[in-house]
């Protein structure tokens, strides 16, 4: 059904926006298309990058955008490593390249904080971007040469952009998911009427009717979706379940026993993991992430960023997939001093993942992650 409205809704799309630009929106654009203190908007791009917790990745991800983008709106929502420090460090740093605005909302949704931050664009077109995404900024497909691109025609239009996805660590992918998959609209014509919503467990843009969909199959750019801490993919884990039930909640009542994150985790990681451990939850999530897991082949799938070449060459990375008789076994986070010590309780060792993972997908998905079924 979903499929269905969504195929519906583009086809009308299609079909209306020529008419909307036409009749509608070029006589307005000019109040449309300007800042949010009613000034003209500058030639360029502006990204908008939302972090939690993301300091190994987030300097990539800003300097992969140098060349590419004049300016870049980091919003923190209220991490606890150094990831706001490091946003305050490239801003200082880069201060003679583009021009970077740093928010900090601590506690806000996802949503929110991409909505605060279009209020700062200065520029005639919106990025949506993520602390876990790094351009490409060598080779044919370079983010900086679609952006010249993009920038000679102002047709009102969003840019979908196909995604590269490594997980777990920079070696790795999905044994699921595709490689490469079609990803989303993330570059288009910015306007005031643009802005962020919750549906589901994600935030979406919603852009006028009479914006074209546009296509683009080039791999400009790598998402590096698992490279985080134990603590931070559990968390979000947890997060986008929680704001799940909350947005799909039928009353206030409903959402109202929803309200507490940390109550909604800690039962769910009772049921789902059998403890509130720190040390043997992480363990027992690494355990299910790595069937997952299947290593990525740069000669199929393309080169990695070069931003990311120094990381792919040390002889210990923060991340690192551990195998054991030929299959992945766990992730080793070297940041955490902790988990690099810890040794499992019988529990740990008896807490069986597969059974977790027979929770969440089919028979067929099972047996592609080299699980056998249940008796």
């Amino acid at each position: 059904m979903d499929t269905l409205v969504s195929v519906l809704k583009s086809s009308a799309r299609h079909l209306v926006a020529p008419i909307l630009h036409l009749g509608w929106y070029r006589r307005r654009r000019y109040r449309l298309e300007v800042t949010s203190n009613r000034q003209a908007l500058k030639p360029g791009i502006t990204a908008i990058v939302a972090a939690r917790n993301e300091a190994y990745l987030i300097p990539f991800c800003l300097e992969s955008l140098v060349g590419a983008v004049e300016q870049v709106v980091c919003v923190d929502n209220g991490s606890s490593d150094a990831t706001l420090a490091l946003m305050h460090e490239f801003q200082t740093r880069r201060a003679a390249d583009l021009d970077v605005e740093i928010l900090s909302m601590p506690g806000a949704l996802l949503g929110e904080c991409r909505q605060a931050a279009l209020q700062l664009t200065r520029h005639e077109w919106h990025l949506r971007w993520d602390a876990d995404m790094v351009c490409r900024t060598t080779g044919p497909e370079t983010f900086s040469r679609l952006c010249r691109r993009v920038l000679t025609d102002d047709r009102p239009r969003t840019i979908q952009l196909p995604r590269t996805n490594l997980v777990g660590d920079l070696h790795h992918t999905h044994r699921l998911l595709p490689v490469i998959d079609p990803g989303e609209p993330i570059l288009m014509r910015f306007s005031q009427l643009i802005n962020y919503r919750e549906i589901g467990r994600f935030d979406v843009i919603r852009v006028p009717l009479s914006y074209r969909q546009v296509v683009d199959k080039g791999h400009y750019y790598v998402h590096c979706a698992g490279l985080k801490s134990d603590e931070n993919l559990i968390h979000r884990f947890h997060y986008f379940a929680w704001r799940e039930a909350v947005n799909a909640a039928p009353d206030a009542s409903s959402r109202h026993a929803l309200a507490d994150f940390e109550v909604f985790k800690r039962q769910r990681n009772l049921e789902l993991f059998g403890t509130n451990s720190p040390s043997s939850l992480k363990f027992r999530y690494q355990r299910q992430l790595v069937y997952h897991l299947q290593r990525y082949d740069e000669t199929v799938y393309g080169p990695y960023p070069e931003v990311l070449c120094s990381e792919l060459k040390r002889p210990d990375p923060r991340f690192e997939v551990i195998y054991d008789g030929g299959r992945p076994y766990r992730r080793l986070d070297r940041a955490d001093r902790e988990m690099l010590d810890y040794r499992p309780t019988d529990e740990d060792l008896a807490w069986d993942p597969e059974a977790f993972l027979r929770r969440f997908f089919t028979p067929a998905q099972c047996l592609q992650l080299g699980i056998m079924s249940a008796g």
